[in-house]
């Protein structure tokens, strides 16, 4: 049975279903010249996946469209446009006539969604359309175990299929909706709107807005955090529920009352402001849900909770036993969800076998990682070797100094690196931290370097780590027992991104860190996710051949061979004390 998961929307992906399992995922993003500013349907990524698993239309059973309904696709210029004329008389008045002259926005039919499918040679009768929230739902759930057998998962996100949030319990496999919030309550929405009064771009860079506004101090910040609490309210009626209090707007349309609202209010004052109240009024809802449905274990999911910086505050401030995110909250994760569910509603829920692990992209083969080191070796000013331990000798060079790219096995589908499309270095030297968060985010000064931690070691080094689920692989803020175990951050108190992987789904990843640890003992190992030059994650060992050199990392392991830079023409291996000198690209 294979069932062909399809998202074409924004960021449009693939994914395929075997024999009840996710087994590969494919973006978009990544045949595109223009990453950032595609949406549509995935026609790339369907190509290629169908051509490497060597499948054809025949070979497809089900064809899943994640959401029921599409919005109007548009650019990052027109989303701009569209904030900035919401609110006034124009925006006001050209809806109001095109409403009337029956040319409101056109929203794609489902016939234009399948008319791409023929052309692919796939079966359009075959298809099917599973709800936005749902396949959320069904993604997080398959991704995450209960122990007692039921999970509260809950979606927050700016909208999909007209609704803002979504509460779903899973009892053995199946998902049931307790909940729902109209979208025009969205506090997606809202937190897109502030971010664009702020100068920033929505739906991309809120993520960014939240880790800045942790770094918010000052006695007006209180006073901006009441304006926004008056904002929204729990339904007394529907405790499950939020809704706007006093004369909002409904939140996609309140550019010009939040500007009011906010009037004379220092930016980081509101960028802390936004963030404190979503932990506030986010982690109440968190622990209503859980306190009437009665589950303990509860997975996040949805825009808002892909949010990653807002964890710490949920993990301390609510009840909750267990408290993940799914790996791929955002909406390409629709794709492997809407599968998910079209195989339960076809064949019921116990034919759906949990996620796994969540290295289902690209694979790096260990003859293209030879090609690679051929290649290389041809080129010169390298030296290449292939060790019996490669874990053990790339540990020896991370603890001497170096910053090195490594490519090994899967890409992770949530495009985090995890150790497989990663740089890594010695998480204690300001200047490799400075160099892998300018490879990573040139233009953002603030943004932190995740490091990347075994789940067995995270007791000992982090506030509330036992409510991260054993098998919660993904990226998580979390908050150390000790602030020098990362000198030199802007804020060494405060909360710090963590990769957590487990020895048992990834066993080279996990002999990496082990031999760090013994060569450098317990100092972090810095883990940012390998991009190439158009910024998204390198995927094969082409792409790593075209961005290593250019970018002045030291060296690249490559599945089992490790390619060096020859600083010294005459020498055998690099020196560590070169290695911790040298300047960095960039200039530092």
């Amino acid at each position: 049975m294979r069932v062909l998961g399809i998202h074409d929307g924004r960021d449009p992906c693939v994914a395929l279903l075997q024999d009840g399992a996710v087994s590969r995922i494919v973006f978009e993003a990544e045949f595109a010249s223009e990453p950032f500013e595609i949406t549509g349907f995935p026609r790339e990524a369907v190509e290629h996946l169908l051509a490497v698993e060597g499948l054809s239309g025949d070979d497809i059973d089900v064809i899943a469209y994640a959401g029921q309904h599409l919005p109007e696709p548009r650019t990052r210029r027109e989303l701009l446009k569209q904030y900035s004329e919401s609110g006034t008389f124009r925006a006001s008045a050209k809806r109001i006539f095109k409403t009337a002259v029956g040319m409101g926005p056109r929203k794609p039919s489902r016939r234009d969604r399948l008319k791409p499918l023929e052309k692919l040679g796939l079966k359009p009768d075959r298809s099917t359309f599973i709800d936005h929230h749902l396949a959320q739902a069904a993604l997080a759930a398959a991704s995450t175990h209960a122990g007692d057998g039921r999970l509260l998962v809950l979606t927050c996100e700016g909208s999909g299929d007209g609704l803002a949030a979504s509460v779903h319990v899973s009892r053995g496999g199946r998902l049931d909706r307790v909940a729902t919030i109209p979208e025009d309550n969205s506090l997606g929405g809202f937190l897109e709107t502030v971010t664009y009064l702020l100068g920033m771009v929505p739906e991309r860079d809120e993520s960014l807005l939240m880790e800045l506004g942790g770094y918010a101090r000052g006695p007006q910040l209180a006073k901006v955090i009441k304006r926004l609490s008056l904002l929204f309210e729990f339904d007394p009626l529907l405790p499950l529920n939020w809704r706007r209090a006093g004369n909002m707007p409904e939140t996609r349309n309140s550019v010009d009352f939040l500007r009011n609202h906010m009037r004379r209010r220092r930016f980081d004052h509101i960028a802390g402001a936004t963030r404190q109240f979503l932990q506030e009024f986010l982690g109440q809802w968190i622990d209503r849900c859980a306190l009437k449905t009665a589950c303990e274990n509860v997975v996040l999911t949805g825009s808002v909770f892909g949010l990653r910086a807002l964890y710490p505050a949920f993990a301390s401030h609510t009840r909750v036993k267990q408290l993940s995110i799914s790996p791929m909250p955002s909406d390409a994760g629709n794709a492997a969800g809407a599968a998910i569910m079209a195989l339960a509603e076809r064949f019921g829920v116990e034919h759906v076998l949990p996620l796994g692990q969540p290295w289902l992209g690209a694979e790096a083969t260990d003859s293209e990682c030879a090609d690679f080191a051929r290649h290389e070796e041809s080129r010169g000013g390298v030296w290449v070797d292939r060790p019996e331990n490669v874990e053990d000798r790339t540990a020896e060079l991370l603890a001497g100094g170096a910053l090195l790219g490594r490519i090994h096995g899967r890409m992770d589908l949530s495009r985090s690196g995890f150790g497989n499309r990663s740089l890594l270095g010695r998480g204690d030297l300001p200047e490799l931290r400075a160099a892998a968060a300018q490879l990573m985010r040139p233009d953002v000064f603030w943004h932190e370097v995740p490091a990347l931690y075994l789940h067995s070691e995270l007791d000992r080094e982090f506030v509330d780590a036992h409510k991260v689920p054993e098998n919660g692989i993904g990226e998580y803020w979390l908050a150390g027992k000790r602030a020098q175990a990362w000198p030199g951050r802007i804020n060494p108190a405060g909360p710090m991104p963590v990769q957590v992987v487990s020895e048992g789904a990834d066993p080279s990843v996990a002999a990496l860190v082990r031999a760090f640890r013994k060569h450098a003992g317990r100092t972090p190992l810095l883990c940012a996710p390998w991009l190439g030059r158009r910024g998204t994650l390198i995927r094969t060992p082409a792409e790593a051949r075209e961005s290593w050199r250019d970018q002045g990392l030291d060296g690249v392991i490559a599945g089992p061979f490790i390619i060096m830079r020859r600083a010294d023409p005459n020498a055998t291996q690099p020196k560590h004390a070169e290695l911790a000198r040298r300047p960095f690209y960039g200039g530092l």
